[in-house]
């Protein structure tokens, strides 16, 4: 386990993928697994469409998109990583021999490398870590998958306002304001539209006192107008 990772073993304590770890197995996992530590800087690639998976990645600092790029130049973006998450893991479990999205970050980035050997080969010693990070990644994967639900209900709204509301519902904090963590042109390409539709969309959701936009923060202003949209 190199010292930048000990240095961060209390943030890495807390990340889902190392829950109920002890600092002990922590050293151990780190060293059987051979995990290195990389860092990034804005719009660099972690990986790229078409490259051979080898590794998890474990963000512990910065923002990641996950996007796939089409020939005509169109851009999804599926998801935004953000520290503590794990990203790579569908092709560790899925029979796919290449990446099909890239993974880009988004200003500086910090993360861990874990090569999928770990996962696959088992210790004779049968390491308690190995049991816990293997039942760590399930309850994980059962979250990627129930968030990739979530966005399919989104993109089931037939007119780009639905989207729009259901991905405002979605977001929102108690206090009915969204953060946006994404740019105008991400969030498009992530509600399936272009950057200028969506600005109308949001002038005019303004323009009826359904929401109020102010930079990167949208404020609910009528919720159940918005939930009556689909």
């Amino acid at each position: 386990m190199t010292e930048s990772v000990k240095r961060c073993r209390e943030r890495i304590r807390d990340i889902h993928l190392f829950r109920n770890i002890s600092d002990a197995e922590l050293d151990k996992m780190f060293a059987c697994s051979k995990t290195v530590e990389r860092t990034f800087q804005d719009e660099s690639y972690i990986f790229r469409q078409g490259e051979t998976p080898k590794n998890l990645f474990l963000l512990l600092e910065g923002v990641v998109m996950l996007s796939k790029d089409f020939a005509s130049g169109k851009r999804d973006v599926l998801f935004l990583v953000e520290a503590g998450d794990v990203f790579g893991e569908m092709f560790l479990f899925a029979d796919a021999e290449n990446y099909w999205y890239d993974a880009i970050a988004q200003g500086s980035v910090r993360l861990l490398e874990i090569p999928w050997d770990f996962f696959y080969c088992f210790c004779s010693n049968a390491c308690e870590h190995h049991r816990l990070i293997t039942r760590n990644m399930l309850e994980i994967q059962s979250e990627k998958n129930f968030s990739m639900t979530r966005k399919l209900h989104l993109l089931s709204g037939t007119t780009l306002k639905e989207r729009i509301a259901l991905w405002l519902l979605d977001q929102a904090e108690q206090n009915g304001i969204v953060h946006l963590a994404m740019n105008r042109e991400e969030l498009a390409d992530y509600l399936g539209t272009t950057r200028p539709s969506l600005s109308r969309e949001l002038m005019k959701m303004q323009q009826e006192g359904l929401i109020t936009v102010e930079k990167n923060v949208i404020k609910l202003s009528d919720s159940r107008a918005l939930e009556a949209l689909y």
